[in-house]
């Protein structure tokens, strides 16, 4: 939980990512990887040595506005007050998804994992900025991408915006999903839909990671969900 808490703290608006990817790098810094920063500020990590690669990503952005946040934790409830306790937003869209990257990087022996900036749309300009200027050639040995940035606890999307074709929708084994209690859905547009838009040919898809009322005010977690999220990832990476 303190790894989360300290996650929402943060504030990392589009654009203003400096802090959250300092942080991620002090949370790694006991392992042994290669982090790569590419010159838009997208984080590219890989751990251990393999032929092919699982790849999980997440967006270091949010929407919110920078103020002081304090984390409050009811029950499995986790959200953020500012000074004067109004609720306001803590970040887990997408702060759940760094939060899970985190967590495997430290318990999976091999593992690729992008962090791409300024995904969220500000204003008029078109969102996914990170992926839509990174190198693609980091994907060139990965078998698969699982982003976790969707709301609630039981959703893979596997068709995005306008359409797009993420993966078939039995990428991931019945007996996983039926495991877990997820479902494959149709969705809206994140980086791996940005990705796949610009032409990468292996399976990518989006997995709920127990945010809501993501882009509001009102924005929690539900602690429980999110971990069931990490052990959702963790099995599809250790079983495909």
């Amino acid at each position: 939980m303190n790894l989360l808490t300290e996650l929402y703290k943060i504030c990392a608006k589009s654009g203003g990512e400096t802090e959250v990817k300092a942080f991620v790098k002090s949370c790694l810094s006991d392992l042994s990887l290669q982090i790569v920063e590419d010159e838009i500020g997208n984080l590219f990590i890989t751990k251990g040595v393999a032929d092919t690669y699982a790849c999980v990503t997440a967006h270091l952005d949010e929407v919110h506005l920078p103020c002081e946040r304090t984390i409050l934790v009811e029950d499995d409830k986790v959200y953020a007050v500012d000074e004067n306790n109004n609720q306001v937003g803590c970040g887990a869209d997408d702060k759940n998804g760094i939060w899970v990257a985190i967590n495997l990087l430290h318990e999976c022996p091999v593992l690729k994992v992008a962090l791409f900036v300024e995904e969220e749309k500000v204003g008029e300009i078109a969102g996914c900025r990170g992926s839509r200027a990174c190198d693609l050639s980091f994907f060139d040995n990965v078998r698969y991408v699982l982003a976790c940035d969707r709301k609630a606890d039981s959703e893979v999307v596997y068709i995005g915006k306008d359409n797009t074709q993420l993966c078939e929708k039995d990428f991931i084994p019945e007996q996983i999903l039926s495991e877990f209690n997820y479902q494959m859905v149709e969705g809206g547009k994140t980086d791996v839909v940005e990705l796949k838009m610009r032409g990468l040919q292996i399976p990518v898809c989006n997995i709920s990671c127990g945010y809501y009322n993501a882009h509001t005010s009102e924005e929690y977690t539900i602690f429980s969900q999110l971990k069931h999220c990490l052990r959702f990832v963790k099995t599809i990476i250790e079983r495909m």
